[in-house]
């Protein structure tokens, strides 16, 4: 074991909730791509080699097991979360992505064609109203 002073600690905690943020990004790829989730804008090429799926989760399992080493060497805490307020956090981020997605931020890309930028901005405000619905969702539970 390290001693590691508390003022540095956070350094070895963030590079542990990083890694651990990115492996479930991985993971949440995988169920996807395994369980036909909704995908709208995006689809993934057909892949069909279950070995090579197996390895990548191999994989994941290992690097688990040293992340797990890694928090155990160095002391780092779980961390606990709020899933309610993580889901808060990811929906305003949306928001923000949506919002600056705006019609008059599209002149910069020389479309200037006023029907479609005024039905394009009515489909941006519908994602809005929507993203804020579920905002207000989250903050009253």
């Amino acid at each position: 074991m390290f001693t590691i002073p508390e003022n540095q600690q956070h350094v070895f905690n963030a590079v542990a909730y990083m890694i651990e943020k990115k492996l479930l990004d991985i993971q949440i790829q995988l169920i996807a791509h395994k369980n036909a989730l909704t995908l709208v804008a995006i689809q993934y090429e057909p892949f069909e080699n279950e070995a090579l799926l197996l390895q990548v989760e191999e994989k994941l399992n290992e690097l688990y097991s040293l992340l797990a080493e890694f928090c155990k060497t160095y002391q780092v805490p779980i961390q606990s979360i709020n899933f309610q307020k993580e889901l808060n956090v990811k929906a305003n981020f949306l928001w923000e992505d949506i919002t600056g997605a705006r019609a008059a931020s599209m002149k910069g890309y020389g479309i200037s064609d006023e029907n479609l930028m005024n039905d394009y901005q009515k489909k941006i405000n519908g994602f809005t109203t929507s993203i804020n619905d579920m905002i207000r969702t989250l903050n009253n539970n």
